[in-house]
């Protein structure tokens, strides 16, 4: 008995000592992130006691403008950087969908065909996706904090330009060019500002709000853009969605250059932990990025999950137009309801697979479901629509299968992460550049299909269809949550949990 009592005691003295280890390694690694001029902190590099900067920060509806300015000074630095990133998506989704809505009088004034105003919306997607790569790489290597601004600034003074130049075919064509060429290294950028800032315990949450922006901008610009069109003409939407991009670019300089962006910290990942300094950066590992089956999986999956959103964002408005005899005003509201419904849906869709990782669900796992549902919830819907021969049945079911696409936010979106946090960036400008292939075949395509068989839901839901069934295969079989072996990418040490939501830099 007096031997068990001394065994327990000296167990417990080692479980003191192991405490104070780490309470000491603690300590040790704060200072090193003190030094270092990093701003980062999680909850386990603080000792019992001290006080959680989230926790002494809560949301209060602010009643005043005074309340506005304590409310944003008072908040995490992660949350101040989503916000703002979270605008930069919306005027990206309004300059991308203006086109959608202006293209009808564009067509009337120029008098284009079908074919060639397909051929004039698809103009964006070149730029787009000419610059996945690039923006991918410099939001690598120098933060995508910097890269975001400059892409804003160039899809904007490429917009004002549209009215301006804009007098035929060509040189509306190259100005779209233009436009998506900035815009191009936005998902990039932000990917690599969600790595940086955000752990992997709110990353569904935190890309689902990020990339909802799209669809607000969505919302806002099919909901502005005929309004403007009625009230005075065409030209004047490029020039006002252009000037909200300028004021976005200047706000988000002066926010980033003032300390808003954390360091780079999966650069970091594991080497303070370790006592050790990061060793330079090996080049980029381009043929293990080709080579491995869940990269290329990714890239599939990205491909098919946008056919269906971009051909539908191009031809909806016309669709309802031309087959649905509505007006062009109330066409643009019936195309706000899909996007409305999205935003909505991302709200449940990036807790949900939050909460499932923080269950102790396998991450592949629940990608994987998150992707499923994002795919065959739009099939179904779009199977289901082209049966029916109702307006008000067409319209209800794409807007709840398209609002199930918000899924992908928890699933192909916040992937890239998972498999690698330190070139995120520069895989979601791979598979990203696979996703605006669609723009560039499908969007002209369609319009030639419908010039050809006069039937809309052949040309638009058919090929979709198709899509969605094959990349929930391919992602079933192929796609993967873990971290991959990437060269110089810093892997989880064995046994290595996860970080949970309380570490996400500040």
């Amino acid at each position: 008995m007096g031997r068990a009592r001394g065994g327990r005691g000296e167990e417990a003295r080692e479980r003191g000592d192991v405490a104070a280890r780490a309470r000491a390694e603690r300590r040790d690694r704060r200072d090193a992130v003190a030094a270092s001029g990093s701003s980062k902190t999680t909850r386990e590099d603080r000792d019992e006691g001290e006080e959680d900067p989230d926790e002494a920060w809560a949301f209060e509806f602010p009643k005043s403008a005074s309340d506005v300015t304590t409310l944003w000074r008072g908040a995490p630095s992660r949350y101040r950087v989503l916000f703002v990133t979270v605008f930069a998506f919306i005027v990206c989704n309004m300059d991308k969908v203006n086109i959608s809505v202006a293209i009808i009088p564009m067509a009337r004034e120029f008098g284009w065909t079908s074919t060639q105003a397909g051929f004039v919306q698809s103009a964006f997607f070149y730029g787009f996706a000419a610059s996945q790569l690039p923006g991918g790489y410099l939001s690598t290597k120098f933060g995508g904090a910097k890269v975001l601004p400059i892409g804003m600034l160039i899809l904007s003074l490429a917009t004002i330009a549209i009215p301006i130049v804009g007098v035929n075919e060509q040189s509306i064509f190259l100005s779209r060019v233009l436009v998506g060429l900035g815009e191009g290294v936005a998902p990039s950028a932000a990917t690599d500002i969600i790595a940086r800032s955000v752990s992997v315990g709110e990353r569904s949450r935190a890309v689902g709000f990020v990339f909802s922006g799209f669809n607000i901008g969505s919302v806002l610009g099919l909901g502005v853009a005929p309004l403007l069109i009625e009230a005075t003409n065409w030209r004047t939407v490029f020039a006002f969605f252009g000037s909200c991009g300028l004021v976005w670019s200047f706000w988000a300089w002066k926010l980033y250059g003032d300390g808003g962006m954390v360091d780079e910290s999966y650069k970091d990942d594991g080497a303070i932990a370790s006592g050790k300094s990061p060793a330079e950066d090996p080049p980029v590992p381009w043929g293990e990025f080709i080579s491995n089956p869940s990269v290329r999986a990714l890239m599939y999956v990205h491909f098919c999950n946008n056919w269906g959103f971009y051909v539908l964002l191009a031809w909806l408005p016309t669709y309802f137009t031309d087959e649905l005899g509505v007006t062009l005003t109330n066409a643009s509201l019936l195309t706000l309801l899909p996007p409305l419904a999205n935003v909505a849906m991302a709200s449940v869709a990036g807790p949900t697979a939050d909460r499932l990782i923080g269950s102790g669900m396998e991450i592949t796992k629940v990608r994987k479901t998150m992707q499923a549902v994002a795919f065959m919830g739009p099939a179904l819907a779009m199977g289901s629509a082209a049966l029916v021969d109702q307006p008000v049945a067409t319209v209800g079911l794409l807007t709840l299968g398209l609002s199930l696409g918000a899924f992908s936010y928890a699933g192909l979106y916040s992937n890239h992460q998972d498999l690698s946090p330190k070139y995120a960036s520069i895989l979601l400008g791979m598979t990203n550049t696979c996703g605006a292939l669609p723009g560039v075949i499908g969007v002209p395509l369609t319009g030639y299909l419908i010039k050809e068989t006069e039937n809309w839901e052949l040309s638009m839901f058919v090929p979709a269809m198709f899509f969605y069934f094959t990349g929930t295969l391919v992602f079933s079989k192929y796609g993967s949550g873990d971290r991959q072996a990437f060269t110089g990418q810093p892997m989880p040490e064995p046994g290595e949990i996860p970080p949970s939501c309380d570490g996400g830099g500040h």
